[in-house]
């Protein structure tokens, strides 16, 4: 594991490296950015290494053995631009330049941004590249270090304050936690880490809803898709109250620890990655705990739906008729689409006993993600244009980008007619907006409500080389934090 640190000064960073790395776009280089930034020795080898280098248009990156201290060098060139559905902070190709970085001993990175405000989506990108969950025998076991710093073109470096570093915490935690197969991460081993996390954090409280309550709090969806595993199905609420607070932001996440698309089983290569099921209930519970640290001035609610769908004698099956939460009736048509009634009953449950100014629902939820908006856009549908908005400008901020698909309850909501029961729970034609349909399918349960709702669907950019990615978690905190009335009402 790689514990990461945020020296003061360049030369503090230099004493205890064994290597180094910068990150920086070509016109930085090109304007002599390193030489004010580094020692000469160490400039004029950068200078070898960006020579050779050609950035392309997603960033490159080369490595050389020096034979003066630090033997090691490796040179990240960036981009100067990006597209307009592009982050301006560059995370991406961050990650792509962090993943050559030199891996032992003591490491210091250095950064620079066109920004200050690009800090941290920069670095966030950049955290992505040094995952925490580590299995593999044959791995050095000493702690590895790296230390960060944020620079301008100029050479002057900019701070990193203890939002961003709690929130490059947060992104890793959720990474971990998503990486962890489910022998190790079940529903139960989940909420024990939620609360870890979380412990020591003031002003919160927490509440977990367990098996059969489930059902008796009339939470039908959670109860069904996890009666059939061995560890219950449960509900981690976490709730952050200031005094005088006014508003309250409720944030939902679909955390299926498993799924194997229970009866309606998955194929072996469809099925394999699904311990990354529950990647929105962990963005859920690192935003939380991002934004009470913050000290927010409003209430924030997280519920995190946790369950396993797996095969048993006690499997809901294709046909059942479930009543979820809103009370709708819900026949199953497929019980692979199982993230939509955990998440339908947690957004009613909180839309319902929070009465919260927005909810803002995140899930690995549609194979069909991927294809509308691709690997690294999340997709976002809103009942609010204000909200998409700003979930949009969020993710550029951010670099956990997202962008809006259809909110068209009329076009969509005929895809769950059923002769049985108020709705299906998969769609009828397949080839008709199948992430627009799943959102739909979880804002039926609130409709009635008409509260300001962002839906975030993230089964693409939540993983990247088989790894988590920690997607969501700056996106989410940077929402609730952001938003207006007026963003609520448009």
């Amino acid at each position: 594991m790689t514990a990461f640190s945020y020296p003061a000064t360049v030369e503090a960073g230099l004493k205890k490296a064994d290597s180094v790395f910068l990150i920086a776009p070509q016109k930085a280089y090109s304007s002599g950015w390193h030489k004010k930034i580094l020692p000469k020795a160490l400039a004029d080898s950068v200078d070898l290494v960006v020579s050779e280098i050609k950035p392309g248009s997603g960033g490159s990156s080369h490595e050389i053995i020096r034979a003066d201290s630090p033997r090691r060098l490796c040179v990240g060139v960036l981009p100067d631009k990006g597209s307009r559905h592009n982050s301006p902070t560059r995370a991406e190709s961050m990650f792509t330049c962090a993943k050559r970085a030199p891996s032992k001993g003591s490491v210091l990175g250095i950064v620079a941004v066109d920004d200050p405000d690009h800090g941290l989506g920069a670095l966030v990108g950049l955290a992505r590249a040094f995952p925490e969950f580590d299995r593999r025998t044959s791995k050095d076991k000493k702690e590895k270090s790296l230390g960060l710093l944020l620079s301008d073109h100029e050479g002057s470096l900019i701070p990193v304050d203890r939002r961003t570093r709690d929130t490059i915490d947060g992104v890793r935690w959720a990474s971990r936690l998503v990486d962890t197969p489910t022998a190790d991460m079940t529903t139960e081993d989940f909420v024990r880490e939620a609360l870890r996390h979380v412990k020591g954090t003031k002003g919160v409280q927490s509440t977990v809803i367990v098996g059969e309550a489930l059902a008796k709090k009339g939470l039908g969806g959670i109860y069904a898709v996890g009666q059939a595993a061995m560890v219950a199905p449960r509900m981690l609420v976490l709730e952050y109250s200031p005094t005088k607070s006014k508003r309250t932001v409720a944030l939902v996440g679909k955390g299926v620890v498993y799924d194997t698309g229970g009866l309606s089983l998955k194929p072996t290569t469809s099925m394999s990655t699904m311990k990354g099921d529950m990647a929105g209930a962990a963005a859920t519970v690192a935003a939380f705990r991002l934004l009470a640290e913050s000290r927010v001035p409003f209430r924030v609610v997280a519920v995190a739906a946790l369950a396993e769908n797996a095969i048993g004698p006690n499997s809901f099956r294709n046909d059942d008729i479930l009543t979820l939460h809103s009370g709708h009736t819900v026949e199953i048509n497929n019980t692979d689409a199982e993230g939509r009634l955990l998440l339908g009953d947690a957004v009613s449950w909180v839309g319902r006993e929070k009465k919260p100014d927005l909810i803002m629902n995140i899930a690995t939820l549609t194979g069909a993600q991927l294809v509308a908006t691709g690997y690294r856009h999340g997709a976002v549908v809103s009942n609010r244009q204000g909200l998409e908005d700003l979930a949009v400008l969020m993710g550029r901020a951010t670099g956990d980008l997202v962008f809006p698909l259809p909110f068209c309850p009329e076009f969509f909501q005929g895809e769950f007619k059923s002769a049985v029961a108020d709705m299906k729970n998969s769609v009828g034609n397949r080839s008709n907006a199948q992430s627009s349909c799943a959102a739909q399918f979880v804002y039926n349960q609130i409709d009635d409500l008409d509260i300001p709702w962002l839906h975030f669907d993230i089964a693409g950019p939540s993983l990247r080389d088989e790894r988590a990615t920690g997607f969501g978690v700056a996106l989410l905190a940077a929402c609730a934090s952001e938003f207006t009335t007026a963003q609520l009402k448009s």
